[in-house]
């Protein structure tokens, strides 16, 4: 009898030990299979929403207070609406200093911030202002930021009822509701290589690429506009390349030449046009 007692307690502990092992080789599947937890850069955020005009453009600023920077490829924002949608977003400027909204619609390349297209700069850093403008149909109500590759939102931000209105829409004269006039903005056309068609400047025979710009600018008067700025001029208004490998002379920017007038420019390796006080896109030879 004692010995069937003793062979119940040895099967017994046996028994136990796997219902032991087995719970634990549980706990570590549960949690090995656990992802880990989301690592987002900290930051500081501040953010407020504009209406423009009166026919659905809105503005948001998104200001980096201080923390660490995010890389440009790595972020994402998404704007919710009203009406229960949302859609993505991309900032329309990228600013230094001091940003304005269209709440300012006076400031011109006198302004003391430069700024970047959005898809020009590596990383998002403090100290940047990040300013956007949407036309939408529907009437924003939050915003989330995203880090990727985690699809969580990192910060959320809601407007409630504390979007601001531009002068315009607080008078109701749509006809104010004007950009800044005189802004001369650089826009890169395409970048291209020896044999593409199009665009094609004399020389790239020492397998160079080369790039064509143009320039935006904006003016209410009906009657040809005309002013100047110096060629490589590293001092706002701005007007000089960096990267490129061949002279550029053009000085004298008009109405009637926005988006118009071509300039074109070699380069082996990437280029920039800063005009103004905008720094255009890269163009790059890839």
């Amino acid at each position: 009898m004692r010995h069937e007692i003793a062979v119940s307690e040895v099967i017994g502990a046996v028994l136990l030990i796997g219902v032991v092992m087995l719970s634990m080789a549980i706990i570590g599947v549960i949690m090995l299979s656990t992802p880990p937890p989301e690592k987002t850069p900290k930051a500081s955020l501040t953010s407020y929403c504009v209406k423009c005009d009166l026919d659905g453009n809105y503005e948001i600023i998104l200001y980096h207070g201080g923390g660490e920077s995010f890389s440009q490829n790595q972020v994402k924002f998404i704007l919710y609406l009203e009406d229960g949608s949302s859609k993505e977003i991309f900032p329309w400027w990228v600013y230094e200093g001091t940003p304005e909204d269209c709440m300012f619609s006076d400031i011109g390349d006198s302004s003391l911030s430069s700024r970047d297209f959005w898809n020009s700069i590596p990383e998002w850093k403090s100290g940047q202002t990040l300013r956007f403008r949407e036309k939408v149909l529907s009437k924003p109500i939050g915003m989330e930021i995203r880090h990727y590759p985690f699809r969580s939102a990192m910060v959320k931000v809601d407007f409630k009822d504390q979007i601001k209105n531009a002068p315009c829409v607080e008078n109701n004269e749509s006809a104010s509701c004007k950009d800044p006039t005189g802004e001369l903005i650089p826009v890169l056309i395409n970048p291209r290589k020896k044999g593409d068609p199009g665009c094609n400047p004399a020389g790239c025979d020492d397998g160079s690429c080369y790039a064509c710009f143009t320039y935006s600018m904006h003016d209410d008067s009906t009657k040809p506009y005309y002013f100047e700025v110096q060629a490589e001029r590293p001092l706002k208004p701005w007007n000089y390349f960096i990267g490129n490998n061949s002279a550029v002379t053009h000085t004298n920017f008009s109405n009637n030449g926005s988006m118009k007038d071509v300039i074109n420019v070699t380069f082996f390796n990437k280029v920039q046009w800063w005009l103004g006080r905008t720094k255009s896109e890269i163009a790059r030879c890839d």
